[in-house]
């Protein structure tokens, strides 16, 4: 048992440093490429990727009945987000990219409200606290506040809350279907969608030789292995405890920014971040607001 809890502890960091090192990544990548061309190529590299896992492990798609379900999954889940939080990426620091996407289990909170789910004390107490934080961030954060720094943070936002619907999408749509198979059929679904995007911003790219291994990277580890270890770990140590990446991420992330990009670190960014790691915990019910069962 010990050695398959440090399997999972390991497994848990492994995915958290890849996914926070996703941010640093696109900081490097969208300068260079632009974010059109860096979303679609790490969606269509890691699409490639999970289609030969697939095919290797005996797995189908049905791709001719589920094609609009793919298709619709992947906008919300891979192609829109992607490219916002690259669309982010030139004007925020890695750091703050991942906090905001930090803010995904918010936004659930607040899609199942919106349906009628009312929210606990703690989940309630978590979205005010992540509201704040966020706030402190931006408000007073290293970044100059103007129009570009504004809708940058307004794509990180707008991305988690789509984030957030995707996963009501896939209850509705999906049911019972393997996991893999729907990571596989709406990465190959929200491709397409985003071809246009890569090929008008052909004309204005640099392909550098650190942004293309940076995008390369994005697509075949921060995508297609990320999926391989999450899946694996729902399977291992189920949806609660896989979900405590989201933990992980932002410090992964605010740590490689201020090492490897000297990216500032202030006593009001690290309160906003302990704020929104705060909030995660409540919704999750890592933490327990007090009077509550």
């Amino acid at each position: 048992m010990d050695l398959v809890n440090a399997s999972i502890g390991l497994r848990l960091a492994l995915l958290g440093a890849i996914w926070g090192g996703s941010f640093l990544l696109q900081r490097i990548a969208v300068p260079a490429l632009g974010p059109g061309l860096v979303s679609f190529g790490r969606i269509a590299l890691a699409a490639l990727a999970m289609l030969l896992l697939t095919r290797g492990l005996g797995r189908r798609l049905h791709w001719h009945s589920r094609w609009r379900d793919f298709v619709a999954v992947g906008a919300l889940n891979s192609a829109l987000p992607f490219f916002l939080f690259a669309y982010a990426a030139p004007s925020l620091p890695s750091g703050y990219l991942a906090l905001l996407n930090g803010m995904v289990p918010m936004f659930t909170v607040l899609v199942a409200w919106a349906g009628g789910a009312r929210p606990t004390a703690g989940k309630s107490a978590g979205i005010v606290l992540g509201i704040l934080g966020v706030g402190l961030i931006v408000g007073f954060g290293v970044v100059a506040i103007n129009a570009s720094t504004l809708l940058a943070f307004a794509a990180g936002a707008a991305a988690a809350l789509l984030y957030a619907l995707a996963t009501v999408q896939v209850r509705n749509r999906f049911g019972g279907v393997d996991p893999l198979v729907i990571a596989t059929g709406s990465l190959c679904g929200a491709a397409p969608l985003l071809l246009p995007l890569a090929v008008m911003g052909l004309p204005k790219a640099q392909a550098t030789m650190p942004a293309l291994l940076c995008l390369l990277v994005l697509g075949l580890v921060c995508t297609a292995l990320a999926y391989v270890l999450y899946f694996g770990l729902l399977q291992d140590a189920g949806a609660e405890r896989a979900t405590t990446v989201t933990l992980l991420v932002p410090v992964f992330a605010l740590v490689f920014g201020a090492v490897l990009l000297s990216e500032p670190v202030t006593v009001s960014g690290v309160a906003g971040c302990g704020l929104v790691l705060l909030s995660i915990a409540l919704i999750f019910g890592k933490l327990r607001w007090p009077g509550s069962r």
